[in-house]
């Protein structure tokens, strides 16, 4: 889906898009909602329809990020717990305890980083509530940004999407070092195991 379908569809390609970015849709969240601004300067659809559209489908894809966490838990045997191994399930509890509901707020702001930023808010216990709060009085700023940006700019959107660039390469820049330190802490995690399969072999 690209921004030309976006806006060939209408608001409900608009929806569908932001619900489906915490399954890897390739497009960013703030193109949907400039999109959807985009639609309002055109005269598709009012400045609170569109809003309204972009703040739930927004609030909807995270919230199915959270839901996936709360999900698949971070018990020491479970599918994150058998990855990483209980020393770094110790700190990624210790940190969302600490910084959990600014560490959504901050997410909120990079694209690429609100999938697993939510995911392990939901998998770390954060109560849905307290998850709505922050993350949707993030996502007012958000979703008015960007619905904003996308009206005020309609007539030079090409130019306001080279703009968007660098800050969904900053997103992609730290999820790619997010997936670096994971796949390490695993490859340490295995290597670790193996040997102590060994000293077990080993033992009399």
């Amino acid at each position: 889906m690209t921004l030309d379908s976006l806006l060939r569809y209408g608001l409900v390609a608009v929806f569908l898009a932001l619900i489906l970015t915490p399954f890897g849709l390739p497009i960013p969240e703030d193109v949907s909602l400039a999109a959807a601004g985009v639609l309002v300067a055109n005269g598709h659809a009012p400045f609170w329809a569109a809003w309204v559209v972009g703040y739930l489908g927004v609030l909807g894809g995270d919230l199915i990020a959270f839901a996936m966490g709360r999900r698949v838990g971070l018990h020491p045997q479970g599918f994150i717990g058998r990855l990483v191994g209980p020393e770094d399930l110790r700190q990624i509890e210790a940190f969302y305890e600490k910084y959990g509901p600014w560490a959504i707020v901050i997410a909120r702001q990079f694209p690429g980083m609100r999938m697993p930023a939510f995911f392990f808010a939901g998998a770390t216990g954060i109560r849905v509530h307290r998850f709505l709060l922050f993350d949707g009085t993030a996502a007012l700023i958000t979703v008015s940004l960007f619905t904003g940006l996308g009206f005020w700019f309609a007539d030079r959107i090409d130019w306001l999407m080279d703009q968007l660039k660098p800050f969904q390469s900053v997103g992609s820049m730290l999820l790619v070092v997010l997936a670096v330190v994971v796949g390490w802490r695993v490859y340490r995690r295995r290597m670790q195991l193996r040997a102590e399969a060994r000293e077990d072999a080993q033992a009399p």
